[in-house]
């Protein structure tokens, strides 16, 4: 059946907003780059620019159940903390404790999504390892207790989500324009950041127009393996061995994972989704937009913070018994001085 002239006419007014939001993300990615540059022109205002261009674009893509603050320390039950981060993503819902001492801001590891570092043109490598480094080790713990439909539990019980990794995000005002040099960056930055944003000529326009793009070390890599490294504390070996994601309940019998499969994965109703036998094959490179870095970080961002969507329960009796640690420090200190 042919389309009518209305149903034309409203298909082309869909086309055209797709085409402006894909254009406007272009548009608005030269105009950080400019705004960064003339920020950078006036040496002491640089570093807050930058942190505050990149919050603003930061929460215009997360979703409002995620806060976000700058210049925050990450800490644990276990007394350790990070290096300052420039831009912290924290779950505020089930996790509402910001210790903050006057203007400084401690946030349990245990509510942390994504810690962004912004930096200028130039970094140390191994300050900016160590940056990292200090956010991996801190060890979020599993024995929040709540209660849920099937009744109380405990993190240690409650498998769907016992851990999580932050995601990692270098912001930077770095500039490089071929390839080599790039791969370079990623390189010397392996295992260190989920994205890596810098600057670069716009392809044909021979250095005329510059904007950020988006380097992605583990792109290629299915959701499943994403899934695998920001949750649950799986090891390496456990991480590379994963491939698809099983997106079938646990409790199907034979007989539903065939069905299924016959409606959905032989039919290819869904052609967005790519699977292996019955399980989810895609990777972070199908969320990828040609020639609109913004609007991919957008999709992949979003999607990974989908996969550790279920917060942790907060160890209240851990932070407890770490303050209680303290507090019985300090008692038998002033005991000794006394005597």
């Amino acid at each position: 059946m042919s389309e009518t002239t209305d149903e034309a006419g409203e298909n082309r007014k869909v086309g055209n907003v797709f085409e402006r939001i894909h254009h406007n993300y272009r548009y608005l990615n030269q105009m950080m780059v400019e705004e960064i540059d003339i920020a950078s022109e006036h040496g002491t205002l640089s570093g807050n620019y930058r942190e505050e261009m990149w919050i603003k674009f930061f929460r215009s893509i997360i979703p409002l159940k995620y806060s976000l603050a700058q210049g925050v320390i990450i800490i644990d039950s276990e007394k350790k903390r990070s290096m300052e981060v420039d831009i912290a993503v924290f779950d505020e819902q089930f996790t509402p404790y910001v210790f903050q001492y006057n203007t400084l801001k401690f946030i349990p590891i245990e509510a942390v999504a994504v810690a962004i570092e912004c930096k200028s043109t130039k970094w140390d490598e191994k300050k900016i390892k160590d940056w990292a480094d200090s956010i991996k080790k801190l060890q979020p713990r599993p024995t929040g207790i709540a209660r849920m439909v099937q009744g109380y539990v405990t993190g240690i019980t409650n498998v769907s989500q016992q851990r999580t990794r932050p995601i990692l995000i270098l912001a930077s005002n770095l500039q490089r324009e071929q390839q080599t040099a790039i791969d370079n960056v990623g390189e010397k930055l392996e295992g260190v950041f989920d994205f890596i944003l810098f600057k670069r000529a716009e392809s044909g326009t021979q250095g005329a127009h510059r904007a950020f793009d988006l380097l992605v070390e583990h792109e290629k890599q299915t959701l499943g393996w994403w899934g695998k490294r920001l949750n649950m504390g799986a090891n390496e070996a456990e991480i590379n061995r994963d491939c698809p994601m099983d997106v079938t309940p646990s409790y199907w019998k034979d007989v539903d994972r065939n069905n299924f499969k016959k409606s959905i994965v032989d039919s290819n109703k869904y052609k967005e989704l790519k699977f292996s036998d019955i399980s989810l094959a895609n990777t972070l490179c199908d969320l990828k937009i040609p020639e609109n870095p913004l609007l991919t970080l957008n999709f992949q961002l979003n999607q990974l913070l989908m996969l550790i969507n279920n917060p942790m329960l907060f160890p209240h009796l851990a932070y407890a018994q770490a303050f209680r640690d303290i507090a019985t420090a300090k008692k038998d200190q002033n005991e000794q001085t006394a005597d």
